[in-house]
């Protein structure tokens, strides 16, 4: 899917061609059995992307394609730099830092939610369906 920037009420007025906003699947990417990096430059890049790519494959992708060869360039020097694999770190551990937090309130307030509509005499089922906790978890709930 490809998708523009159009004026609301003038879909005849687009905001710039320079900007394109393209969705790709990559689960049916994975799932082709033949990918044609010799003559997809798309393919040529969902293959370097993949986390499971061969040494092989990717210099047989560096030699065709100049961007990838100057991408995996970067990404070999940011990978040796120390202080951008201690901020990559950093990043990574507040994220499942803030994750973690986050999933703990969702948790609290669903119990929360939980108990008040017990207390509320709601039936179980709709405690489950609105907080997502299971029977067990309501059933020890103190009102």
């Amino acid at each position: 899917m490809v998708f523009h920037l159009w004026e609301d009420t003038h879909k005849d007025c687009l905001l710039t061609d320079a900007l394109e906003i393209h969705f790709i699947d990559v689960k049916k990417f994975n799932a082709l059995p033949e990918k044609d990096i010799k003559n997809n430059s798309l393919h040529r890049w969902l293959t370097f992307f993949d986390q499971n790519i061969s040494d092989d494959t990717l210099r047989e992708l560096m030699n065709m394609d100049a961007a990838i060869y100057k991408a995996n360039e970067k990404m070999t020097f940011l990978a040796n730099d120390k202080e951008v694999l201690r901020l990559y770190n950093m990043r990574e551990m507040a994220q499942i830092d803030y994750n973690s937090g986050m999933k703990k309130v969702r948790d609290e307030r669903s119990t929360e939610i939980a108990r008040n509509m017990k207390a509320d005499g709601e039936p179980i089922e709709k405690i489950i369906r609105y907080t997502g906790l299971t029977k067990e978890n309501i059933e020890t709930l103190k009102a």
